[in-house]
């Protein structure tokens, strides 16, 4: 008989000491995935505000443009969520891929980016993404466009003034096609073409493509001048988001020019636009993606590069 519960109580030491070195177990890894996690979190919030400083080199400034592009040592997610209304903002965040626990973490804080236009998907994925910037004029420098993406291009049957602005970007292609698995972007109709660019420009253009539209997914995108990259690198969400910010920050710098115009008067450097940049503010501060073609500003354009005291150069 005491044999036999010796045997029971070895058996049952036996027993607890595997369950509780089981659990003991599980709850270090959960300890060490938690903590994993946490880090991860602090080290996406940090990166989200560092995407938004590294851009700033990218703004155009006086150039007619710039390139470069963000490294990560693992495959990185970039969410971009636009917000409009007034001046509005571009919200940054970040996660990372890991092989330990969930392989997307929960993104890190958002950064909110008030001062640029961010055109991309609302969710890009990758190690290396390309960022380039063009200036968006409406009729004059509105702001700086900044581009960011992790895909590769072949822009097909594109005029020489587009292939040559691309020509310094590494991820496009605008005189062959030797990208593996690049998306094809056909200026005008053509056979098995991911995004088409239609140019319907007749007034003062350097190219019918300066302003337009641009099919993709199923959905087309209005654009005017440099916006034409924004709608073929991000999505319809974010496009017009943005333009809609475009749109508002044109109105209010031609608030700013109206009130130019009276002080170069008073200097006795007279300008007779006064009355149509107030009319343009009018027209485009409460405007959205939808009227943008419908904005002609061609003639202002030229009317101001007539006058002897421009409002802008």
């Amino acid at each position: 008989m005491r044999k036999g519960y010796k045997g029971a109580q070895f058996d049952f030491v036996w027993l607890f000491a595997i369950i509780a070195g089981g659990v003991i177990l599980v709850l270090a890894i959960y300890g060490a995935l938690q903590a994993g996690s946490s880090q991860r979190f602090i080290t996406d919030t940090e990166v989200a505000k560092t995407i938004s400083i590294l851009t700033n080199p990218m703004q155009a400034s006086f150039s007619e443009g710039s390139f470069g592009q963000i490294l990560f040592k693992q495959e990185t997610r970039i969410n971009n969520i636009c917000l409009d209304g007034g001046f509005g903002e571009n919200k940054i965040s970040v996660s990372t891929k890991s092989n330990v626990g969930e392989p997307w973490g929960i993104p890190g804080v958002e950064t909110k980016v008030v001062n640029k236009y961010i055109f991309s998907t609302e969710k890009d994925s990758g190690e290396i993404y390309h960022v380039f910037s063009k200036p968006f004029y409406f009729p004059y420098k509105v702001a700086d466009l900044t581009f960011i993406t992790t895909e590769n291009y072949c822009f097909i049957n594109a005029p020489d003034k587009i292939a040559d602005e691309v020509s310094n970007i590494k991820n496009i292609n605008a005189t062959g096609c030797n990208f593996e698995n690049a998306l094809r972007v056909c200026f005008g109709s053509g056979s098995t073409c991911d995004i088409n660019v239609y140019g319907t420009c007749t007034g003062f253009c350097d190219t019918i493509f300066d302003e337009g539209t641009v099919s993709k997914k199923g959905s087309e995108m209005k654009y005017v001048g440099n916006l034409m990259y924004g709608a073929i690198f991000s999505d319809k969400t974010v496009y017009n988001c943005n333009v809609n910010r475009l749109m508002y920050r044109t109105g209010k710098i031609a608030e700013g020019l109206t009130s130019k115009s009276d002080l170069m008067n008073a200097r006795n450097c007279n300008t007779n636009l006064k009355g149509e940049v107030a009319s343009w503010s009018d027209r485009t501060i409460n405007s959205t993606f939808e009227n943008l073609l419908t904005l002609n500003y061609g003639n202002l354009d030229k009317r101001n590069d007539g006058e002897i005291c421009g409002l802008w150069s």
